[in-house]
């Protein structure tokens, strides 16, 4: 019987010795992520997740998916800190971006509030 996509992750997560959370935290995934693709809750992953996965620990998307070619085509991959340390530096990046954002957006809405007011308060002479 052919295995499933779940199991072909869960069997490149136990060739690198790694538990559901350190496994999701270096692909970027959420652990919940990846415990319900592992047990077939996920049925429809995307193609971005898979792409993740197959990025960070070496092997190919058609692997995941298909079970077609070797797990790991080119050998086992080092798995650094770097690579980690330039993902984490991807997310505060992108998360001190989404918070200037959020400050734009609070100081917009002040000003409009206060224009409303403006508007909507009688004058009084």
């Amino acid at each position: 019987m052919e295995k499933l996509l779940g199991q072909r992750i869960k069997e490149l997560r136990n060739h690198y010795n790694m538990g559901v959370k350190e496994f999701a935290q270096r692909c970027g995934l959420s652990h919940v992520a990846i415990f319900h693709l592992e047990n077939g809750r996920t049925v429809k992953p995307h193609k971005s997740s898979l792409y993740r996965i197959a990025n960070m620990f070496g092997t190919t998307v058609e692997w995941l998916l298909y079970s077609k070619g070797e797990m790991l085509p080119n050998g086992t991959k080092e798995i650094s800190i770097y690579e980690q340390q330039i993902s984490n530096q991807w997310k505060e990046e992108a998360y001190q971006e989404l918070k200037n954002k959020n400050l734009m957006m609070e100081k917009e809405i002040e000003r409009l509030w206060k224009m409303i007011n403006h508007f909507t308060n009688p004058v009084v002479l």
